[in-house]
């Protein structure tokens, strides 16, 4: 990944960071958005490896125009973009017959995994240049809901592989790839300190494992080199076979 430029959103979070964490040790310049900008921890760590790091706020939510603010701070910081891993994440858990349902939240988990992703993909592809690379973050759970409560949060998912399968015949004729990586429950997740919660995880994979944020990271490592040129438009489940 070396001479790479990438942009990772959300890296404050566990999958996030080691998403930054394998780029740079791989080569890559990297910006990253965090919710805190003045936290030094991870940016600092990053340096380490000797590669050129920028912070930048985390846009929440649906914001068309931060977004856009966003990718012309990363340009301006970096000169160019070449990797764009949009890491947005909401999940609310409410039964769609549940009477005290919180709309609410559900207009969160909306505003952010759907709207707040399209925005961001959107500007995007204006600063990623030809023959680039942007991978999106999802849920297998976009495929099987195997559990009550996340239908609305699996049609979140859903609808942004098919936004992503749609985007690359966009993006195609600059060289530009666009994937989706559905990542199944991952050891940081919240909840998965709950013994209950991370045993009932860990059943329904074909593996009987958590993934690790670095198993998520390697395959973004994949499709952000060179030697995914020709992958575009899919979408990868990286969940130690929950759709086996």
């Amino acid at each position: 990944m070396a001479g790479a430029v990438a942009l990772v959103t959300n890296a404050d979070f566990g999958v996030g960071g080691a998403i930054a964490h394998l780029l740079a040790r791989s080569g890559a310049d990297v910006a990253i958005t965090l919710a805190d900008v003045a936290s030094t921890e991870l940016p600092d760590a990053l340096r380490a490896y000797g590669v050129k790091v920028s912070v930048h706020a985390t846009v929440v939510g649906y914001d068309n125009v931060r977004s856009a603010q966003l990718f012309r701070s990363v340009a301006a910081a970096h000169g160019r973009l070449s990797v764009f891993v949009c890491n947005q994440h909401c999940r609310v858990q409410w039964q769609i017959d549940d009477a005290d349902m919180d709309e609410d939240a559900l207009e969160e988990q909306y505003a952010v995994n759907v709207r707040g992703a399209i925005a961001l993909i959107k500007a995007a592809a204006l600063v990623v240049e030809p023959g680039g690379r942007i991978i999106a973050l999802g849920s297998s759970l976009a495929n099987r809901v195997g559990t009550p409560g996340l239908a609305h949060y699996s049609a979140t998912q859903a609808a942004m592989a098919a936004y992503c399968r749609g985007a690359s015949h966009d993006l195609g004729p600059r060289e530009i790839t666009i994937n989706v990586l559905q990542l199944g429950a991952m050891e940081t997740d919240p909840g998965m300190e709950d013994h209950e919660t991370a045993e009932a995880e860990r059943g329904v994979t074909a593996l009987k494992r958590l993934g690790s944020p670095e198993e998520a990271a390697n395959a973004v490592l994949f499709l952000a080199g060179p030697k995914s040129s020709f992958i575009t438009g899919s979408i990868i489940n990286v969940d130690g076979g929950y759709n086996a």
